[in-house]
């Protein structure tokens, strides 16, 4: 049999754990995004209250590749013009990006109001990985079948705890959530909490193997390569990012007020939906003291969101010049 989760040995599954502890923890340190642009991706329907729920398990790699998952980043931000900058960050592949060059010289001003618009500009993590959906209760036709899944840092933490409990848990042994055999599904649920989504409520189940040895060879054959998502070609080049970052923010990079924005218009609406893992959007206030703390709060917010813009990544390239 091919599955090298059930025929690896006592000796190589603890390299393998060790490893993979190891790369845990690299990524736990941001160091990338992925649009959701096929119907490789799978995510939970969410009703109008904002809640959602879902048993996923989590895969291993292709035998062929390293890890798991594999780390991306984007931006999402609506500059002053009422233009929306909705992109992957090539910093993903090691690459310049002319957003994060800005955020820097911004930064490095020590100018408050523009460490503010640093701040709002700034890249959001994702993770990528294989799912076997076992019980998706609003599309039961995904039931048993094999998904790219894009989750965010708070559910990455449970992951790394699983895999590396925390020191106040000595006594809890290590499980690698991405074992087909040893193990453990996802319970995945979503509510909104101030208008975003929030997945404290998710858990991970006792370890279980999702079926005898025929139905993980039948998985293990449906797994998706994650080494192709980290492809350059998913990726604009500095000199396309900049124009369209020029677009959005008028030349202006770092002058502007960023509590200050244009009152939003049907045409500056972005290209998602109160659905969507992302904050409800309603028509802009003008600023005011009071509205410009919210803002400050609400940015701050985002920035712990599991699942940024996720509809807005796969209509990027749709968005009006």
């Amino acid at each position: 049999m091919s599955n090298t989760t059930t025929t690896r040995s006592n000796t190589s599954r603890t390299q393998y754990m060790t490893a993979l502890r190891s790369k845990i923890q690299e990524m736990s340190s941001p160091k990338g995004s992925q649009r959701q642009d096929d119907e490789r991706y799978w995510k939970p329907d969410l009703d109008k209250a904002g809640t959602g729920s879902a048993i996923i398990r989590f895969l291993p790699a292709k035998a062929d590749e390293g890890f798991p998952f594999v780390q991306l980043w984007t931006h999402g931000f609506q500059g002053p013009t009422g233009k929306w900058f909705i992109d992957n960050c090539p910093t993903s592949i090691e690459e310049d990006c002319p957003v994060c060059k800005a955020n820097t010289e911004l930064w490095n001003t020590g100018s408050e109001a523009k460490k503010k618009t640093a701040s709002s500009r700034k890249r959001k993590l994702n993770y990528i990985s294989n799912v076997l959906i076992v019980n998706d209760p609003k599309h039961p036709e995904n039931n048993g079948k094999v998904f790219l899944y894009k989750y965010g840092k708070k559910i990455f933490e449970k992951i790394k705890d699983l895999i590396d409990p925390p020191a106040e848990f000595a006594d809890m042994a290590s499980v690698d959530p991405f074992d087909m055999a040893e193990g453990a599904n996802f319970k995945l649920r979503i509510v909104r909490v101030d208008n975003f989504p929030n997945y404290d409520k998710s858990s991970f189940d006792n370890p279980t193997a999702i079926g005898d040895a025929d139905r993980i060879a039948e998985v293990e054959s449906q797994l998706i390569p994650l080494t192709e998502l980290l492809d350059k070609k998913h990726f604009k080049s500095f000199e396309d990012l900049k124009k369209r970052f020029d677009q959005t923010t008028g030349g202006a990079v770092g002058d502007e007020d960023p509590a200050a924005e244009p009152e939003a218009t049907a045409d500056d609406k972005p290209p998602f939906d109160t659905d969507d893992d992302a904050p409800v959007v309603k028509p802009k206030p003008k600023a005011t003291s009071k509205n410009v703390a919210a803002k400050a709060t609400a940015a701050a917010s985002v920035d712990e969101d599991d699942d940024f813009l996720a509809k807005a990544q796969r209509l990027a390239n749709n968005t009006a010049d």
